[in-house]
């Protein structure tokens, strides 16, 4: 076997990543800026946690589930749509559900001119939830309503636990925006929350109109409605409110990182997910990918929990993302003590390589085959697995899409080619 010098095998990347790029991954005759403006579009998660459209619910009734803080409420019909209607002004409604590490919240709102209706939604942590009051605390703080001629929204999050707690992300019809680049009104609305990759981003009505870090201390644990007006009107609020529908709120499985194109990684643990070590008990896991089938194959197990690892960049990608200096310190060092506890229970790093963001199958494959060897060769620089085990599958021919690192002795096995 002919044992090439680690200088050739990034060689051999910078050679791949060439061809890529000249097969056309950045199109032909001139560079085109593209960013997340021109690209960004909603993708509801696919694991379903809690979905009402209240068809089946009679009007006049109330949701099993939902506490009330304050207020009441009844299943009206508006429309030719089923609501959840505010009887009383300041009723203030509670659903828990813990999510996962990235959700969606997609809901549908109607806001009636008189009194200019509003809508507050809040994100709570089961903390905050001890000790609710008319503007939360939550780690996502929603205004959306009806300014004068066009409804608008206002996005805060929370940022400390006193004090000033919450910051301004995004307006468009309130505040400084008073009245202004709102959008059209008298017609329903679809609004959606999206956390992934650690950001938190707005959609109305398709747009994104918002995005923003989120970090959230603890897990959300409850989503919460409370039913306002920016102004009185004679006409009691139940005739002229901010109606309520079409809820849905899922998680995703397939986690994505905060680079665009580039690796997945995860820790396989050969354990149930009720017996993880506690380093990982509040990490997002996964229950089903080609990864876990092709490791349950090849190792025989039985119980096995892939555990996602927050990536907070990709400096491989073709998009050229670097990770500043610091972050990058503090992945690595978190990866290290990471690697010691998989080693204990005999598990690993998966690195599974992302070629989405190509045109073909041909160049999906090449592109994340690449992607997944040169991460795994930045990791072999940072003293992350064995270097020669991996000149050993480069030399011997064979590329994966998939690579698994064994924590036990650094070495790697490929497991989706």
């Amino acid at each position: 076997m002919v044992w090439l010098p680690y200088v050739t095998l990034r060689k051999q990347l910078g050679i791949a990543l060439g061809l890529l790029l000249a097969c056309g991954l950045t199109g032909y005759g001139h560079a085109q800026i593209r960013g997340g403006a021109e690209m960004a579009k909603f993708e509801p998660g696919d694991l379903v946690l809690y979905q009402e459209d209240l068809s089946g619910m009679p009007i006049g009734a109330q949701v099993a589930g939902w506490e009330i803080i304050q207020g009441s409420y009844e299943v009206a019909e508006f429309q030719d749509r089923r609501w959840f209607r505010p009887l009383t002004y300041d009723t203030h409604i509670l659903r828990r559900i813990r999510l996962p590490q990235e959700f969606s919240v997609e809901f549908t709102a109607y806001f009636f001119e008189p009194g200019n209706a509003e809508l507050r939604v809040f994100l709570h942590t089961a903390k905050e939830t001890q000790r609710l009051g008319p503007d939360g605390p939550a780690q996502v703080y929603l205004i959306v309503g009806r300014v004068d001629k066009l409804d608008g929204f206002k996005l805060r999050k929370r940022v400390r636990p006193s004090g000033v707690i919450y910051e301004d992300v995004a307006a468009r019809g309130y505040d400084a925006y008073e009245g202004q680049g709102g959008f059209p009104a008298d017609r329903p609305h679809r609004i959606a929350l999206q956390v992934r990759g650690g950001q938190l981003a707005l959609f109305f009505d398709g747009e994104r109109v918002a995005i923003t870090p989120f970090h959230p201390p603890a897990p959300i644990e409850a989503i919460s409605f409370r039913f306002l007006s920016r102004s009185g009107h004679a006409l009691p609020y139940k005739d002229r409110p901010a109606l309520l529908g079409a809820l849905r709120v899922a998680g995703y499985s397939q986690p994505v990182g905060r680079a665009a194109g580039g690796v997945f990684l995860y820790w396989a643990l050969p354990v149930p997910e009720e017996r993880l070590p506690r380093l990982f008990a509040q990490s997002q896991t996964l229950n089903g990918s080609l990864a876990l089938d092709a490791l349950r194959q090849r190792y025989g197990w039985k119980e096995v929990t892939l555990v996602v690892v927050p990536l907070p960049g990709n400096p491989f990608g073709s998009d050229a993302v670097q990770v500043q200096l610091q972050e990058a310190e503090a992945f690595v060092q978190k990866l290290r003590e990471e690697l010691e506890e998989a080693r204990r229970v005999g598990g690993g790093l998966v690195i599974v390589g992302d070629g989405r963001d190509s045109r073909t199958e041909r160049e999906r494959k090449l592109l994340a085959r690449t992607r997944a060897l040169a991460f795994a060769a930045w990791l072999a620089q940072q003293g992350i697995g064995n270097q020669q085990d991996l000149l050993r599958l480069v030399a011997g021919g064979d590329a994966y899409e998939a690579l698994y690192l064994v924590a036990d002795n650094g070495g790697y096995e490929g497991i989706i080619y």
